[in-house]
């Protein structure tokens, strides 16, 4: 079976990058809540507004604007390299790279799909284990998830179809939704416990990773 996976949320915790948004605010007293939410904020919007730039300046501009919106002067733009930093240093769920290392070895051929960098990517890979047959990120589509280019570029290259394909992800609006507008199998990872919208079904949904192998088999 070819899988594509989302990255960011599915394969790696992104927490620590809000944690270490918090301990900024902590030191200088500001609202975490507000300052971390006004950075994704501007981190998505960045992604669809603009013409794709690297992911490492998506993330200074987006933090050059949390400055503005807080009127916090530079602070946040200062501390740039420990943002950066906290992305290179992601690391997988406690089940993830057993789970990958299991689909591998049944024989499948894993792919990764991220609205990340080349760059970004080395480090995170890494922390994966290098396990991916090939990676796709917005350096290589010229476009970022939920746009449908991205997933036709992917299928261009892999030469995919729904009877040997699988697409798995956290991310509802990035991943299930254009999965579901370009006729994909799908899995949700719903590790938000979230409920999901009846549009986008059908969709496979699991809290985690843990059953990924069974599930893929019994499709």
């Amino acid at each position: 079976m070819e899988l594509t996976f989302d990255c960011y949320g599915t394969l790696l915790d992104t927490s620590t990058i809000k944690k270490r948004i918090t301990e900024i605010c902590d030191e200088n007293h500001i609202n975490a809540l507000l300052a971390a939410d006004t950075f994704f904020n501007y981190e998505d919007r960045f992604k669809y507004t603009d013409v794709v730039i690297p992911y490492e300046k998506l993330i200074k501009k987006s933090l050059k604007f949390v400055d503005m919106d807080l009127m916090t002067n530079n602070l946040f733009l200062s501390h740039y390299q420990t943002i950066l930093q906290a992305y290179y240093d992601l690391k997988p769920f406690p089940e993830v790279n057993g789970i990958l290392a299991q689909l591998k070895k049944n024989g499948n051929s894993l792919y990764l799909m991220s609205n990340s960098s080349i760059q970004l990517m080395k480090y995170n890979l890494r922390a994966l284990n290098h396990i991916f047959d090939e990676v796709f990120t917005a350096d290589d589509t010229k476009c970022y998830k939920p746009q449908l280019d991205f997933f036709d570029f992917v299928q261009n290259k892999l030469h995919f179809s729904n009877d040997n394909h699988i697409h798995i992800a956290k991310g509802f609006w990035w991943d299930i939704v254009p999965s579901s507008k370009i006729g994909w199998k799908k899995i949700w990872i719903n590790r938000n416990h979230l409920s999901g919208l009846k549009d986008y079904q059908p969709y496979k949904e699991l809290p985690n990773l843990s059953e990924l192998p069974t599930v893929i088999h019994s499709i």
